[in-house]
């Protein structure tokens, strides 16, 4: 499909979430900024407890850099909430969402992603990969390769996090944005859900999505039914998370499937030792408790 590209006086916002990484942050900035379509400011929202991203930011004199301290961890969550209320104040009319360890694959992304932006005439927004999401099960679903293969883009049900998310600042003037109380994941998956319950479509790239996946290896992979996991910490997050996210889609068939499923991750972590299963067994019913309790927002560490 041949598209013209004509940006006219387009103006592209764009806030990068930052927790205590100073260095990786600006390298970041540096490859955002190096894209051939590039941000005509830049918002760093900082959750960091010192002000060592504070002086970073100060010393690269650069007019187009913006800083909000949040001067909490918000997570990922408050953090972007903030970056898009803050990007759409400054008028902009699409708002790159960005993580300070997550720069675009390839300089050009923001430019090909533009340049599809009025394939729907309700665009609201772009991304590099996306994937589906079953709302009776409340499970990812990923695209098949052989549908991207087809078709010059397509449309998701959400763009997944660090996949150069392009939010329209209408979306965002909207106050569509992720719910804070979730603090760290699947904020992505929240936020493209309101957006698509308002009437927006989300659209990716096939050709940069075949590309990410050329690039990491997996163009014929299969997802495990269940995978040891390094982090269990952030399994607390996802089931707590994802029942919250339940909730808001009023789906008591989701939430349902979600308790019978992780009741039994619960005991199939067994398999990977006593240490490990305690462990995951422990960190599964507290997010149970939690989500329960109402209990939301940071609780553990990651």
């Amino acid at each position: 499909m041949d598209i013209k590209i004509n940006f006219g006086a387009m103006i592209l916002g764009a806030f990068i979430i930052t927790y205590n990484r100073p260095d990786t942050l600006l390298a970041t900035i540096q490859a955002v900024f190096a894209q051939t379509y590039s941000p005509d400011f830049l918002w760093v929202i900082d959750n960091s407890e010192n002000l060592e991203t504070d002086h970073a930011i100060a010393g690269l004199l650069d007019s187009r850099i913006r800083y909000h301290r949040m001067g909490y961890n918000a997570g990922p969550a408050g953090a972007a909430a903030k970056g898009l209320e803050l990007c759409a104040q400054e008028g902009a009319d699409w708002i790159f969402w960005g993580d300070d360890n997550d720069p675009p694959f390839r300089s050009d992304c923001f430019e090909r992603l533009l340049a599809i932006r009025d394939v729907n005439p309700f665009c609201g927004i772009l991304g590099t990969v996306g994937q589906f999401f079953d709302r009776k099960k409340g499970v990812i679903k990923r695209v098949q390769t052989r549908l991207l293969e087809k078709k010059d883009w397509i449309e998701v049900d959400f763009v997944a996090g660090g996949m150069c998310m392009l939010v329209s600042g209408d979306v965002a003037r909207l106050g569509i944005v992720p719910n804070p109380d979730l603090f760290f994941g699947f904020e992505e998956l929240d936020f493209c859900l309101s957006v698509s319950r308002k009437g927006y479509a989300i659209v990716v790239d096939s050709g940069l999505f075949l590309e990410a996946r050329k690039k990491h290896g997996k163009l014929e992979f299969e997802r495990p039914i269940y995978q040891k996991k390094e982090n269990l910490n952030r399994e607390y997050y996802s089931l707590r998370n994802l029942l919250m996210i339940s909730d808001s889609l009023t789906l008591t068939s989701m939430r349902n499937q979600l308790i019978k499923k992780w009741l039994g991750k619960s005991l199939y972590g067994f398999r990977y030792g006593l240490g490990y299963g305690a462990r995951n067994f422990k960190l599964i019913m507290l997010a149970f408790v939690h989500y329960f309790k109402g209990i939301s927002g940071k609780t553990i560490d990651l």
